[in-house]
């Protein structure tokens, strides 16, 4: 097939899926990507005809025919991301709109790492496809909430802030595996991450100022700017691929640092038709590399992916949304509109795959994948209420209780942090979210976190016996446990000083608030001193015949609820006060 041929079927089929689609309500992306599965080498249509019509005969059975197009179109993409992003803009998201993307993508990040580890596969593999399911698609879900009427509901400034971090953080890793080598050493990973971040810190000091100058010469014309815009995202572009860096990254400075400019919404406008063109050819050329035999010969890969991409994201999203101060619906809401998976993470499975690191089966899977958690994030984004009354009636009261302990903690400290912090100019930038409280009585929290300090201690014994006998030649299959071990240890071990601490101090105010006397403070500041001391020593003696649990780490913690008991317990003995 001639290359002209093969670009015309292409646009055509573009131009047709991107229709149904757009009838639909669902994003273009979906469409494209549906489209090249079905007119790529691997076509389920081959051999197949419709009034006369072969299919066999405009199947592209090339890819490379498009693939110079497909280039452009993720450069422009990763363009028109940066010319959607500026410091100014990151300044002013806040530090709990941080907090709450760190718990949403760390969730997804730890669950697909452990799983992919489990499955055989090595650790660059794992921590690249863990970081590829963790992001969301800014454009899809865009499009999710316009066709659904969602765009002014008061969550949606929140999840555009968190879109634009994860957007970030996805170019940000590009740069650090644009040349990846297997078995790098930690030396050369600090290496490329200095590179990147003196590469932005040049781009947005440096060369953002010289590219204003630049355009201010050219903005007389649009000829003239489109094509002043189009040469500096390839001249940046290759650039930063000779530095070290991908052609991608570059192409992202490049919009960045125009975003700066005063002729930033112009382009823009002007720029707008070609990024979708062009975009349209990068997706159409990932649905042409797709195998859909090879992808459900390795169908536990898929229902591996579909699993995260749908369950743990939507848990994790869930539950960042819920402890940033929103109520169960619209935690719910935000959980929905978060489930597709990034069109960005297609850009570093494929540079993954150029680079060595994963096997280009991968690139399939993760593609269905994609559709899959777009398709469930539309049937579901409205649905909030269906949703919240389901998980009311099946997670268990002890989970709800929880969770709701650990809101109001969090909401405490938010408060705390706007009304007595030196940044309390950032935390008013925060989205407007409504508090509810969830107090318990001191009776009522003491008993639910010595419940929970009880089953957490236990699952840390477990999982640090797990770890110890690891060490041992006869139990050496609980290596391949090890990611979980480790994790379940510290997670449990961690929430586990935070519930006892809390248990103790619930007693302390019961007892105090039942008697007159300084003593009786004294006396159990006195007794909660003794025991987190006592943990301190049992976690160095945990580390020196386990070292691999890097139990040493909580002693910090553990020491320092030590000290706050002992001050406390000189305060009450040096003023007779019998308050906490």
């Amino acid at each position: 097939m001639e290359a002209a041929l093969a670009v015309g079927i292409s646009v055509t089929v573009i131009m047709l899926s991107a229709l149904i689609f757009d009838r639909l309500k669902l994003p273009n992306i979906l469409g494209v990507l549906v489209a090249g599965i079905l007119m790529g080498p691997f076509s389920p249509l081959a051999g197949m005809s419709l009034f006369g019509l072969e299919f066999g005969n405009v199947i592209i059975a090339e890819p490379s025919l498009v693939s110079v197009f497909a280039v452009l179109g993720s450069a422009l993409i990763l363009f028109g991301i940066g010319l959607e992003f500026s410091a100014i803009k990151l300044a002013q998201l806040g530090l709990f709109t941080f907090l709450a993307a760190a718990v949403k993508i760390g969730i997804v990040y730890l669950a697909a790492y452990a799983s992919l580890s489990l499955m055989g596969f090595d650790a660059p593999a794992s921590a690249l496809v863990a970081v590829a399911l963790s992001f969301s698609s800014t454009p899809i879900i865009i499009k999710l909430l316009e066709a659904s009427g969602k765009m002014r509901r008061t969550e949606t400034p929140f999840i555009i802030s968190i879109l634009i971090i994860e957007d970030l953080l996805a170019v940000f890793f590009l740069g650090l595996i644009a040349h990846p080598a297997i078995g790098a050493t930690e030396y050369s990973f600090a290496i490329s991450l200095v590179r990147v971040v003196l590469t932005f810190i040049f781009a947005y000091v440096v060369l953002s100022r010289l590219i204003s100058r630049f355009l201010s010469l050219v903005s007389h014309s649009d000829e003239l700017l489109i094509l002043a815009t189009v040469s500096l995202v390839l001249v940046i572009g290759y650039i930063s691929e000779g530095i070290g860096l991908s052609f991608s990254v570059g192409a992202f400075l490049a919009g960045s640092t125009i975003a700066g400019s005063s002729e930033s919404r112009k382009i823009e406008e002007r720029i707008r038709p070609f990024n979708s063109l062009f975009a349209s050819f990068f997706f159409f050329s990932i649905g042409l590399a797709v195998s859909v035999p090879a992808v459900l010969s390795n169908i536990g890969l898929l229902f591996l992916f579909i699993v995260i991409g749908i369950a743990v994201r939507f848990f994790s999203s869930g539950v960042a949304s819920y402890f940033v101060g929103y109520t169960g619906r619209s935690a719910s809401f935000c959980a929905a509109a978060f489930l597709p998976i990034s069109e960005l993470s297609l850009l570093i499975l494929s540079q993954g795959i150029s680079g060595g690191l994963i096997e280009p089966g991968f690139l399939g899977s993760f593609a269905f994948a994609i559709i899959a958690s777009s398709f469930v994030s539309a049937w579901l984004v409205g649905r909030e209420n269906e949703i919240y009354n389901a998980l009311q009636n099946g997670v268990p009261q002890l989970a709800i209780k929880n969770l709701r302990l650990l809101r109001s903690t969090a909401l405490g400290m938010r408060r705390a942090v706007a009304e007595s912090s030196r940044y309390y100019n950032v935390v008013d930038r925060l989205p407007s979210i409504s508090y509810r409280t969830d107090s318990l009585s001191a009776r009522e929290q003491m008993a639910l976190t010595s419940k929970n300090a009880t089953i957490l201690v236990i699952v840390s014994v477990i999982c640090y016996l797990g770890l110890f006998f690891a060490q041992t030649p006869d139990w050496s299959f609980l290596d391949s446990f090890f990611v979980f071990l480790f994790a379940g240890f510290f997670i449990s071990s961690a929430l586990f000083l935070v519930n006892a601490r809390s248990a103790a101090s619930s007693l302390l105010q019961m007892i105090v608030r039942s008697s007159k006397g300084a003593q009786y403070a004294a006396v159990g500041h006195f007794f909660g001193a003794v025991f987190f001391f006592a943990l301190c020593a049992a976690y160095w003696w945990a580390y020196s015949i386990a070292p691999d649990s890097l139990s040493v780490i909580l002693m910090l913690p553990s020491f320092a609820f030590a000290l706050r008991s002992s001050l406390s317990l000189f305060r009450a003995l040096y003023t007779g006060a019998n308050r906490l």
